[in-house]
């Protein structure tokens, strides 16, 4: 998120906005947990109630049906406008940063075994822009 807390530093026009900003939110979070169980996102250290309840949601379809969105139509165009806007990455900055701390340890752990440290070099320059 910015500064002002949008999902989006500067969000396309386009009609439900609030709708959008959820979607893109939504498409920002690793398809591999959409559908888990609460307690499995939690353990990840997902604790964002928005977040959680997004996950929840495991299709474009269901993102339809769940925020009223009659034309599926609409979500292939507010791809495109994602595309069209620089992609995903700045808002997987949204709900990835605050695990930072998490992923941080692990990765530690890692390579205090392996000797290994490029994941969290990686890891380092995407989330936390070093």
């Amino acid at each position: 998120m910015n500064k002002e807390g949008d999902v989006h530093a500067k969000t396309p026009s386009v009609y439900k906005k609030r709708e959008f900003e959820s979607y893109v939110l939504w498409r920002s979070m690793p398809s591999i947990l959409r559908g888990q169980p609460r307690h499995v996102i939690e353990k990840l250290g997902i604790d964002d109630e928005l977040a959680i309840s997004l996950l929840d949601i495991k299709n474009q379809t269901e993102f339809a049906e769940r925020f009223g969105i009659k034309d599926l139509g609409t979500l292939s165009e507010w791809n495109k406008k994602i595309e069209e806007s620089g992609g995903l990455m700045k808002d997987i900055h949204a709900w990835a940063k605050r695990l930072t701390p998490n992923v941080v340890s692990a990765l530690y752990r890692e390579a205090t075994k392996t000797g290994r440290a490029a994941e969290v070099k990686a890891w380092m320059e995407i989330v936390e822009g070093m």
